[in-house]
């Protein structure tokens, strides 16, 4: 299962649709503070993240890091549409799996999301 979170709705069901198409169980939220208690709630079915970076009520950074107290080994890939390089290397240097710019592609996210679960 893959916990899908942005606050773009259109974005959502794109993102839905596409990892729906390829097998993938699909849960979805709007918000960090969804997207929290969503993987507090079910974090045994959920086996990676799909993050926008940029969030209502709770950030992308601010909820991976919660994620991580939870669950230290989470696998979590972020998206946004504006991150700087530096940015992109801090998430980096703290454990996201892969950053994906937005707009993205749907191999793209498939490729990334397979390398991602196949990685121990």
């Amino acid at each position: 299962m893959i916990l899908v979170i942005d606050d773009d709705v259109l974005v959502l069901q794109l993102a839905r649709k596409i990892l729906e198409r390829a097998g993938y169980g699909v849960l979805t939220a709007e918000d960090g503070i969804e997207a929290l208690d969503l993987y507090k709630a079910r974090e045994e079915e959920i086996a990676l993240v799909f993050c926008d970076m940029v969030l209502p009520r709770l950030g992308g950074m601010s909820l991976f890091l919660q994620l991580r107290e939870i669950n230290p080994k989470v696998k979590v890939i972020f998206t946004s549409a504006y991150l700087e390089a530096e940015a992109k290397r801090n998430l980096m240097n703290v454990g996201a799996i892969d950053f994906i710019q937005k707009p993205y592609i749907p191999e793209q996210i498939l490729n990334s999301i397979r390398a991602a679960l196949s990685s121990p």
